[in-house]
């Protein structure tokens, strides 16, 4: 191998390393807990060393969002090759988003981090703009299955409406159930704490006011969802427990 490829590897290899430890000191210390000292520590390496790869800590926090918000995008692209008609397609989106905040906790709070002005000026733009086109790839595939529902017939968008508005009508409810989920867990409240059966329902519910055929009473959607995890996601099925 050149030299340089092995430098470069090196270099990407010690920044995937950095980031591993930092996500650990955000997820047991919290933001104000994550310093890059405590990196540097933790890593036996000088705080020189962790400064050559992040210019500061909220870069190494945009950095964190950079890696899972590319694994959110890649399982969502992996849900939309789901052999279903279009409403079971996007069903499989949804157990790819039930996956990924089942099996990376850490993104909420990260991304809220990225999302604050303070924060985000001082990370590297490149990584931010990373963070936001990884987004922008979950949205582009609930979007275009929507499309290809209006193209074969499935859903009839109504005036005024958009595949958009669908789409991130469809969104809230996921990020809202989760949110829930971390409130009821520091609430200690049962109900809260599971939102996962209510989310399954209201999804339904909303995809049946859409008129998005066919209608739930017409297919057994928990049945697509059973498959989608068989078929598209046994690993990260049976990591996060619902294998």
């Amino acid at each position: 191998m050149p030299t340089s490829a092995r430098k470069q590897r090196e270099i990407a290899e010690r920044e995937e390393r950095i980031v591993d430890v930092a996500l650990g000191l955000l997820v047991e210390q919290g933001y104000i807990g994550l310093t890059m000292d405590k990196i540097a520590a933790e890593m036996e390496y000088s705080k020189g060393t962790i400064y050559q790869h992040f210019k500061s800590k909220e870069d190494v926090v945009a950095a964190i969002l950079s890696a899972s918000g590319e694994i959110r995008a890649k399982l969502f692209e992996r849900a939309a090759t789901f052999e279903g008609h279009s409403r079971e397609r996007m069903g499989a989106v949804g157990v790819a988003a039930e996956l990924f905040y089942a099996l990376y906790p850490h993104h909420e709070q990260a991304e809220n981090l990225v999302r604050a002005h303070s924060i985000r000026e001082k990370a590297d733009s490149k990584r931010t703009e990373f963070c936001a086109a990884c987004e922008f790839r979950c949205f582009g595939v609930a979007t275009g299955i929507l499309r290809d529902a209006v193209a074969g017939g499935e859903i009839e968008i109504a005036p005024g409406q958009t595949v958009e508005q669908i789409a991130s009508g469809l969104w809230s409810l996921y990020v809202g159930a989760f949110k829930l989920r971390d409130h009821g867990r520091f609430l200690e409240d049962e109900y809260l704490s599971d939102p996962l059966p209510g989310l399954l329902r209201n999804a339904q519910m909303f995809l049946d006011g859409c008129g998005w055929k066919p209608l739930s009473t017409e297919h057994d959607y928990l049945a697509s969802r059973e498959r989608a995890l068989r078929e598209i996601f046994p690993d990260e099925a049976r990591r996060a427990g619902l294998a």
